[in-house]
């Protein structure tokens, strides 16, 4: 049960390069296929302790799919499950994907979470990325004061004054170009998961390392090998197996599948 602890749920997504055949032949009459690459949507859930480091005792769950729906729909399953409605805090960390906050809020709340509860964060070095391409779409009267503007943004930024730095875009960009201007909407509309000060003196997370650690293990390590083709029906059960199995449960799998032929 989660019931009473401090959850985190990483969200992301990975590269997997899939086998599709198309339904013609070589000339040695074996059939061919197109080798799309595809993104797999992982999430984890993890305890945090009090003083905001990952509780190790307790043991993390991965889940892959591809679907953003299915996703979603397997993570509210485990939640359900974990009595997530009883947790003392739930913090969700992810890129500015729109399909992810625009499903998890709702989806924790109808499982019971109440909405103080819950800490939507966007990761800190997505958003820097950000300040990054600012900065490289400056007008010439400004580039060179880019590294002093840079890091001028990046202290707002950890400040929580994300609305310093929108500001600040108006004045600098008095014609802004429809690159710069999803830029500066990027930062406007995830302004409230951007309050980094907050965070850090509520000893939750900052970044979403937990999520990316979570990809390079269980999906691009093993499954995004340049000379690697998989059936999207087959790589989702070994998505599922490697997940068990580098998240130390793969012996509590073979024990439920003995209990359950009994």
């Amino acid at each position: 049960s989660l019931s009473g602890k401090r959850i985190v749920i990483g969200i992301d997504g990975g590269r997997t390069r899939t086998r599709q055949y198309n339904g013609k032949v070589n000339k040695k009459g074996n059939a061919t296929f197109d080798t799309p690459w595809v993104e797999p949507k992982m999430f984890v859930i993890d305890v945090l302790k009090d003083d905001g480091q990952v509780d190790r005792t307790c043991l993390p769950i991965y889940g892959t799919l591809f679907g953003d729906d299915e996703l979603m729909a397997l993570l509210g399953e485990h939640l359900a499950g974990l009595q997530i409605g009883k947790a003392k805090q739930v913090q969700i960390v992810a890129d500015g994907s729109t399909w992810i906050w625009n499903r998890a809020r709702a989806m924790l709340e109808k499982l019971g979470v109440k909405p103080e509860k819950i800490i939507e964060t966007l990761d800190y070095y997505h958003a820097s990325e950000y300040v990054s391409k600012i900065m490289a779409g400056l007008p010439k009267g400004f580039s060179k004061k880019a590294a002093k503007l840079a890091k001028m943004f990046k202290d707002w930024i950890w400040a929580g004054n994300v609305e310093a730095i929108v500001d600040k875009c108006e004045e600098i960009f008095s014609n802004p170009n429809k690159e710069i201007t999803r830029y500066v909407g990027y930062f406007q509309n995830n302004e409230k998961r951007m309050q980094y000060a907050d965070y850090q003196e509520d000893k939750l997370m900052c970044g979403s390392g937990i999520i990316e650690s979570g990809i390079r293990r269980v999906i691009n390590l093993r499954f995004k090998n340049a000379s690697a083709f998989w059936k999207k029906e087959n790589v989702e059960g070994l998505y599922f197996l490697r997940g068990i199995l580098l998240s130390y449960r793969w012996k509590i799998m073979m024990d439920n599948l003995i209990y359950q032929e009994i």
